[in-house]
């Protein structure tokens, strides 16, 4: 089985570790890389070879938000004939982001925190 590509985008440093701690005893991806916010991973991505395989992706956090990073790599995406798998994942229960969420092409899924052990798993196996 190929290996997978995995990239965290998330403000909050514990929830960072435990998944990271989580997706490295899955032993289905071959890399993990993580970013602060989306800016930083936008940065990152415009320079970088190729985009990961999957996405985890917070809604809120400082200077770019989920959605506007969504809207940024959408195009990016486009652009480089690439198509990443983006699962949302977020604290927030509201309806309205869940919704939100369906617009987006990218958006495979809207996960709520902390995603476990099996959720990983089963994410490596349908990307």
């Amino acid at each position: 089985m190929l290996q997978k590509i995995i990239c965290i985008i998330d403000d909050d440093p514990i929830y960072k570790l435990i998944t990271k701690k989580l997706i490295q005893k899955t032993k289905l991806y071959s890399e993990t890389i993580e970013f602060n916010n989306g800016n930083e991973a936008l940065i990152y991505f415009e320079s970088a070879s190729s985009l990961p395989d999957i996405l985890l992706l917070d809604i809120e956090m400082p200077e770019m938000d989920g959605w506007e990073f969504l809207d940024e790599f959408c195009k990016l995406e486009k652009e480089r004939k690439k198509e990443s798998t983006v699962y949302i994942a977020s604290s927030s229960i509201a309806i309205d982001d869940k919704m939100k969420a369906k617009k987006y092409e990218c958006v495979k899924d809207f996960l709520s925190k902390p995603i476990n052990l099996e959720k990983l798993k089963q994410i490596a196996e349908q990307v």
